[in-house]
């Protein structure tokens, strides 16, 4: 048991609380965008973590300190339908595990917070549970390995500044490609999702040995068509040979939350697969996303060991902004 901080299960999260919780945050998301505001961007968070809380089937965890009762950290555990649905298991998530910027032993309330957990786990019935770190945050790293948790993957983020690097339109002739780099249609849908099924395996889903990898990739289809399906908030761009067959696809998700707080669009969470690995046709389809995609910055995550797909991002002029660690129990 923890001396320094007390663990309770709480019906709710006061604003308040997710204030001082996130005040001074070192490891926001966006802290190498330099043209976004560190006020803005926390902004955003706090209103990412105050739908979180008040999320149907989230479970909070909040630690306080007991020397005056400040609040200390917290964290969600949160019911993942889609994924217990498909892959046919109760499975949760974690969206947040916080610990106050200036708390002086982060280690202690992080394990008080996990020593929690197994409870609500048992109690909610998941069989699996998944959280995602900074790579910064080696305390939250060793608290989550003696917890139990397993590293599957370690997540590289790449992002390209408009303002810094300029626009253009792409010429698939200067990659080898006799075809065309048009938006996706309805006639593409089933393609794009089969060939994220397909081509998708280095993801933390197929790492996962208690996942299949028909579910791991049924999983991977079905983002893909998401994308596809959602042109409000999502854009999907597919490279198309002469004889109408598609050579691969980029897709990327629109951050509006992140917008209406900075002023400045990030298109992110891409999703990249080619048919053939061996062709330029994955750097095409990111130069097409680097340059004629919306957004004040075009981003690109990829795991660590893809070392094609960083070396094709420095190429493109694009820069190292964050780097995560997503654990599974």
């Amino acid at each position: 048991m923890s001396q320094l901080v007390t663990v309770r299960e709480v019906d709710a999260l006061e604003p308040e609380v997710v204030g001082e919780l996130l005040r001074d945050h070192p490891y926001d998301d966006y802290r190498r965008h330099r043209r976004i505001a560190p006020d803005a961007a926390l902004a955003f968070l706090r209103e990412r973590a105050q739908e979180s809380a008040a999320a149907e089937r989230c479970h909070r965890l909040l630690a306080r300190d007991r020397s005056d009762g400040r609040p200390a950290g917290v964290l969600m555990l949160q019911y993942l339908s889609h994924d217990s649905e498909l892959l046919g298991r109760p499975m949760g998530g974690i969206p947040f595990l916080l610990v106050r910027a200036d708390h002086p032993d982060p280690g202690d309330v992080l394990r008080a917070l996990l020593l929690s957990l197994p409870y609500l786990v048992q109690r909610e019935g998941y069989s699996h549970v998944s959280v995602r770190i900074d790579s910064a945050d080696i305390a939250a790293y060793h608290e989550l390995t003696d917890a139990g948790f397993r590293l599957m993957e370690t997540l590289v983020s790449m992002a390209y500044d408009t303002e810094r690097r300029g626009i253009g339109v792409i010429d698939p002739a200067e990659f080898g490609f006799d075809g065309v780099v048009r938006t996706v249609e309805p006639r593409d849908h089933d393609a794009v999702a089969e060939m994220s099924r397909k081509r998708f395996t280095l993801n933390r889903y197929h790492l996962d040995q208690s996942i299949s990898h028909e579910a791991a990739g049924e999983l991977m289809a079905r983002w893909a068509r998401s994308y596809c399906e959602n042109d409000q908030d999502c854009q999907v761009w597919v490279a198309e040979g002469k004889g109408g067959e598609l050579a691969g696809f980029l897709g990327h998700q629109l951050n509006r939350g992140l917008e209406k707080h900075s002023g400045i669009l990030v298109s992110g969470r891409a999703l990249l697969a080619v048919e053939d690995p061996r062709t330029g046709v994955g750097q095409m389809l990111s130069r097409a996303h680097t340059w004629q995609s919306p957004g004040d910055y075009k981003e690109a995550d990829t795991q660590l060991n893809n070392y094609g797909m960083i070396k094709a991002s420095f190429k493109l002029d694009m820069d190292m902004v964050r780097t995560k660690y997503t654990f599974h129990r």
